[in-house]
């Protein structure tokens, strides 16, 4: 038995060392690790364009336009300067042909500029309406036949051919022997020549003056909506080009003395008087309307009053309840706003005193009332 045993272990070993076995699956080999440039290598071949590069500065940081430092005194005196040097030269329209062509009315052919498809930045809007918007103002003659400062006022461009819009009641007040022009922001002064269209009810006036090539502002005929903003661009006191903003809060109509309806804009942006005549302007650097006048609500010791507002131009005195001057005119002896101690308002002798101002209204002209003066030509 334990032969036989051992027999069956010996072939079991035979057949074990026989049977094919599977071979185990090939392993990849490992990556070789990349090879490193050694210290002596030469560095790649440079080109000339690279060299160019190479030597070429590098940009200079975007810089923010230098602003435009306005100087009052003088802006206004080289102006005065000129304007009496053209009336002396006998150049714009004489005062009677001017209070004609006022009194009668009409419209006006105007080429209009179209506005810009795109919302702008305020500045934008400010850097594009510069160019267009104008001081406006007169000399005329004293006792001695000197020319002497008279009124001044804002006015906008609204055709290249020397078209511009300001306001009717600008020239309701003429002194004998008063001319006009116009001065854009770099001091070039151009006469006014004529009168082209005038509405007391709308309170416009189309004025062309003595120039060509001028930068226009495109004026919209559509209603700006309630609670859009806004932006004035005008001469309020003696500060010249002061840009504004604001919303619209709401139109009103009433009747004025002469039994016309009128019809107003509200506007929360700022203007004095001076500003008659400022574009009022959207985001599209659009003209939407036109500064008019402001209402002062005085308080009334808690109750309301309806207020009927008058209008004054030179402001010798303080404003009247509800009312402040919509255009601004000077002392014949006095320099843009520059009055010594004895030029200053005596006190009040005792009470009683003002009521306290609790809003001040800016009132202004809606831009369809003034596309309504003007015709294609």
């Amino acid at each position: 038995m334990t032969r036989w045993l051992s027999l069956l272990v010996l072939a079991a070993s035979a057949v074990a060392l026989t049977w094919p076995c599977p071979a185990p699956a090939p392993q990849p080999a490992p990556a070789a690790p990349p090879e490193l440039p050694s210290a002596s290598a030469a560095p790649p071949a440079r080109t000339a364009a690279d060299r160019a590069d190479a030597r070429r500065p590098a940009p200079a940081p975007p810089t923010r336009p230098e602003p435009w430092f306005v100087d009052d005194e003088r802006f206004y005196q080289q102006f005065i300067a000129r304007l009496t040097e053209l009336a002396e030269k006998g150049e714009c329209l004489p005062t009677e042909k001017l209070r004609q062509q006022w009194q009668r009315g009409g419209k006006a052919a105007c080429k209009l500029a179209p506005p810009a498809a795109e919302q702008l930045s305020p500045h934008e809007v400010y850097r594009r309406a510069l160019p267009a918007v104008l001081l406006l103002g007169s000399v005329y003659p004293d006792e001695d036949g000197t020319w002497v400062e008279g009124m001044y006022a804002t006015a906008w461009v609204a055709a290249a051919d020397g078209i511009v819009v300001t306001n009717w009641h600008v020239f309701s007040e003429l002194q004998e022997g008063e001319v006009f022009a116009a001065a854009d922001y770099q001091g070039r002064v151009y006469p006014v020549k004529e009168i082209l269209a005038a509405d007391k009810a709308a309170d416009v006036a189309i004025v062309r003056i003595a120039a060509r090539d001028l930068t226009p502002l495109p004026l919209s005929r559509d209603y700006a909506p309630v609670g859009s903003w806004v932006a004035v661009l005008g001469h309020p006191g003696d500060n010249f080009y002061v840009f504004t903003t604001g919303s619209v809060t709401r139109y009103s109509t009433q009747r004025n003395d002469d039994g016309q309806q009128e019809s107003w804009m509200g506007v929360t942006a700022e203007f004095a008087g001076g500003s008659s005549g400022s574009p009022v302007l959207d985001a599209r650097g659009a003209v939407v309307g036109m500064a008019a006048l402001t209402l002062t609500l005085e308080d009334q010791g808690g109750s309301a009053r309806h207020p009927h507002p008058s209008v004054r131009r030179f402001p010798a005195l303080p404003p009247t309840p509800f009312s402040v001057p919509r255009a601004f005119r000077l002392p014949s002896n006095k320099s843009l706003g520059r009055h010594s101690d004895d030029d200053k308002p005596m006190p009040p002798a005792g009470p009683p005193q003002p009521p306290a101002v609790q809003m001040i209204l800016k009132m202004a002209v809606p831009a369809p009332h003034i596309a309504r003066l003007c015709t294609e030509p």
